[in-house]
């Protein structure tokens, strides 16, 4: 989801249990340093120029996921998304300023080149993105070509970034790139399936062609939720906090934001359970419910004028549609084996506790008070952080089951498949595997 458990906090994707242990105890140290140097977000030094001569007629495309890009305003491109002063003190919401719908305070923002990293406390603390991949990339002797960073806002649809990205490969193409790679984590794998399939085609009247595979030699996806994360509905509902800033995702952010439904659970990842813990399934996709249960939008929906109310209820049953639509094409059943055959690996994680169900109290007019995602048993649950009933195995974000790889992708590339016992984020930070990548990348 760049679903990025480096950035998670308790209620979302954190800065890590590290960083949050050790704010507290600089402080002041940070005061001081607020004001005797600037700070400039998550750019990270100028690496070391490789030894070799780059092959003009290649490049590697990296494609983040959800959180993957630093967000600045129009204005005056103030970095927003994620800065220091915004995680301790910022007030600021990323909620996307879609007209009628009662949004306050919102700006206008664009995206602003791939977080490779987030300074926590500048010169002395910060946590690896996709820095790291990108330094290794643009040094590795095997590799060769052109290091791209696909750089996207991740908060809207993914159809707007899969012609994004189709965009980025004309230019490459027109500028004599021959030979194309990409690597794609978390949702940037989604971008990246459906235009491997369908090309830039309407997500309505898409047609199975791969058009998207013949444009490209080598793909790496690492951490892909196949079938959504249950994170993205619980952060619609309760939003997530950044440090101390609970106003930069807030509920109503995360619910105005079209890529969040994109990561919604899916066929069968869409269940809840009773209190009884007996399943229910499709309930979150069921647009009607959310408006009876007052759920992300709809929340308080008392407060709001009949005009304002019907505006959301109509704004996300539009983008639960499109994106349930969305990821259906990513699993259809093959019809066309692709005439194109790129090299595929395909990576994800396990043996990680992973959020995979909440618990529906079915209570109407409640908004997300109907919604738990703890065990209600703490009994049944076992040890602590041990959740049996609500968790499944994964990486901590995106289940196994969500991350496997469709049926379809796998009967038409016959791929490389690993998995490897990490987080969720580490799947693109860990060097041995970033090894693995790269020398999948160097095979001609």
């Amino acid at each position: 989801m760049g679903i990025s458990d480096a950035l998670r906090t308790r209620s979302g994707f954190p800065i890590t249990a590290i960083a949050i242990r050790i704010l507290p105890f600089f402080l002041k140290f940070l005061f001081v340093l607020l004001l005797i140097m600037p700070l400039s977000g998550c750019s990270r030094h100028p690496v070391t120029k490789p030894d070799h001569a780059p092959n003009a007629g290649s490049a590697i495309i990296v494609v983040p996921g959800y959180y993957g890009t630093r967000l600045v305003r129009e204005a005056d491109r103030s970095l927003v998304f994620i800065s220091l002063p915004q995680a301790l003190f910022g007030r600021q919401s990323l909620t996307l300023p879609v007209p009628d719908l009662g949004f306050e305070g919102t700006i206008n923002l664009q995206p602003d080149g791939i977080l490779d990293e987030v300074r926590v406390m500048p010169l002395v603390y910060s946590i690896d993105v996709y820095g790291s991949l990108l330094d290794r990339l643009r040094v590795s002797k095997h590799t060769g070509g052109e290091v791209i960073p696909f750089t996207y806002d991740w908060r809207g649809d993914l159809m707007d970034a899969v012609r994004s990205f189709d965009g980025l490969i004309r230019r490459l193409r027109d500028q004599g790139k021959k030979d194309i790679s990409v690597v794609a984590h978390s949702m940037g794998g989604l971008i990246v399936s459906y235009y491997l399939r369908y090309g830039t085609q309407d997500i309505d009247t898409a047609v199975e062609t791969w058009e998207g595979a013949g444009e490209i030699s080598r793909v790496v996806m690492a951490g892909v939720p196949f079938l959504g994360a249950m994170n993205s509905f619980r952060n619609m509902n309760y939003g997530a906090t950044f440090g101390w800033n609970s106003s930069l995702l807030s509920y109503e952010a995360y619910a105005s934001f079209p890529a969040s439904y994109y990561l919604l659970p899916v066929a069968d990842s869409d269940e809840l359970l009773t209190p009884e813990l007996k399943p229910l399934h499709g309930v979150i996709r069921n647009a009607g419910q959310w408006r009876q249960s007052e759920w992300g939008l709809l929340k308080n929906k008392q407060t709001l004028s009949k005009e304002i109310v019907d505006g959301r209820a109509a704004y996300l049953s539009f983008w639960l549609r499109r994106s349930e639509q969305f990821l259906e094409r990513l699993h259809a059943p093959l019809s066309t084996p692709s005439p194109h055959q790129p090299s595929l690996l395909y990576q994800y994680a396990t043996g990680t506790s992973t959020l995979a169900k909440g618990v529906w109290t079915g209570n109407p007019g409640k908004g997300p008070d109907s919604l738990l995602f703890e065990d209600p048993d703490p009994v049944a649950a076992g040890p602590a952080g041990n959740h049996p009933t609500v968790y499944a195995d994964g990486d901590g974000t995106v289940t196994v089951s969500s991350a496997w790889l469709p049926a379809a992708y796998r009967q038409s590339f016959h791929p490389t498949i690993r998995d490897y016992e990490v987080g969720h984020t580490e799947l693109v930070t860990t060097p041995d595997i970033q090894d693995d990548i790269i020398k999948f990348l160097e095979r001609r």
